[in-house]
């Protein structure tokens, strides 16, 4: 955990975005893992464990490439560590340094690993990717960014590669529906190919895989 000094900044920071309602998210979660560290439980509960397997088995089972991976909000890096070991090269991107150290010490070396603090609206990693990682990450993000947030994904996408979606959900009135619909977002600019639900006890989830659709050139490349 980081230096109190630097841990009392953030809350501030923290603080004055649910004043104003700035609709920033990074010096929530820059104070919440200088803080706490694993703050949501990655390493230690065993529903992330499980649903951490059951992303990368279906990744492994959908994908068409294996070259790269980017991981957009990798939090303490439990994930990170694994596609390190079933990817080539795998970029982690996450909004907090203090998430960043955390994941950098959980890889531990394991592959090869690139880290950039950035949010995914204002994301630019240069390059395109096999797969890119959205678990459980674009209910942060409001709806009225969505167009933007495609773009940004779709001009790091490669040819024939696939986002990788992990939804959480509720139930209201009995049904399971997902937070904020971004199946419906993104399946208005991509195509959904695969969908996996898990009606899982503790949280029920699903897991999507979207590309490009049929005919539909990519965007110019960022970077």
């Amino acid at each position: 955990m980081t230096h109190p000094i630097s841990r009392l900044w953030s809350r501030l920071r923290y603080a004055i975005d649910r004043f104003f309602r700035t609709g920033g998210r990074r010096h929530e979660f820059e104070y919440k893992y200088g803080s706490h560290g694993d703050y949501f439980g990655y390493r230690s509960r065993p529903y992330e464990r499980t649903k951490y397997e059951r992303t990368l088995s279906l990744i492994r089972a959908w994908r068409t490439g294996r070259t790269s991976a980017l991981e957009i909000g990798c939090s303490v890096g439990v994930f990170t560590a694994m596609m390190a070991e079933d990817f080539d090269e795998v970029f982690a991107i996450d909004i907090a340094n203090e998430a960043l150290a955390l994941a950098k010490a959980e890889v531990a070396g394991r592959g090869r690993v690139t880290y950039l603090r950035s949010d995914v609206l204002n994301l630019d990693a240069g390059r395109r990717f096999d797969v890119i990682l959205c678990a459980e990450v674009l209910m942060y993000v409001r709806q009225r960014h969505g167009d933007a947030v495609c773009r940004v994904l779709d001009a790091h996408l490669n040819p024939g590669g696939l986002i990788i979606e992990v939804s959480q959900q509720d139930r209201e009135a009995g049904r399971p529906k997902f937070f904020h619909g971004w199946d419906r977002v993104l399946g208005d600019w991509f195509e959904i190919v695969h969908r996996a639900p898990f009606d899982d006890p503790e949280r029920p989830y699903e897991i999507l895989a979207y590309r490009r659709r049929d005919g539909q050139p990519p965007q110019v490349a960022v970077g």
